[in-house]
């Protein structure tokens, strides 16, 4: 799995706030834009436990305040929700429904 340059942009982006690991509408329109880029870069689920890697050293590098174990339950309840969201459109894909989103 190797995420292109605006995939991680917008990984940054989703977690540089402080308020990332809130449930708000501003914070979640930046993980929803992070879920477009890797769908755009993987075209199919992830791999789970490179993307909880990857997603939790990245909170921990613009976050080392942070506790650990809350970094852990936020970035798991995200992958997870990121790993709905490309199931779905893997699923949107694969009955050549895409056109239909427009």
């Amino acid at each position: 799995m190797a995420w292109s340059q605006k995939t991680q942009e917008a990984l940054e982006v989703w977690l540089a706030p402080d308020t990332a690991y809130e449930r708000n509408p501003h914070d979640d329109s930046r993980f929803y834009e992070f879920i477009f880029y890797v769908w755009m870069d993987e075209q199919g689920i992830w791999d789970e436990a490179l993307a909880r890697q990857e997603m939790k050293q990245k909170a921990q590098q613009l976050h080392p305040e942070w506790p650990s174990d809350m970094i852990d339950s936020f970035i798991g309840e995200r992958r997870s929700e990121g790993t709905l969201i490309l199931d779905f459109l893997s699923n949107v894909k694969e009955k050549r429904l895409i056109r239909e989103l427009n």
